[in-house]
């Protein structure tokens, strides 16, 4: 695996992730989030999948497309 390829995943998401972790988190201890109202934890559901489909966008674009030139099938 070239590695090279995946720092930059990881810096992205990780430091991402991370960022997004404690704003959810900051919003749930300062009372801006409450998860017994459903707005707040429908927009968390939100959050999360959106964070995880562009993983999965960024992951099958670096990994798997490079490929596709070569000729391979999907």
């Amino acid at each position: 695996m070239n590695m090279l390829r995946v720092w930059p995943i990881v810096w992205q998401f990780g430091i991402g992730g991370l960022l997004c972790l404690v704003g959810i988190w900051a919003g749930l201890r300062g009372g801006y989030l409450n998860l017994h109202i459903r707005e707040d934890r429908r927009l968390l559901v939100i959050l999360i999948g959106g964070y995880l489909l562009l993983l999965v966008l960024m992951a099958v674009f670096t990994f798997w497309a490079p490929y596709w030139s070569h000729g391979e099938s999907l």
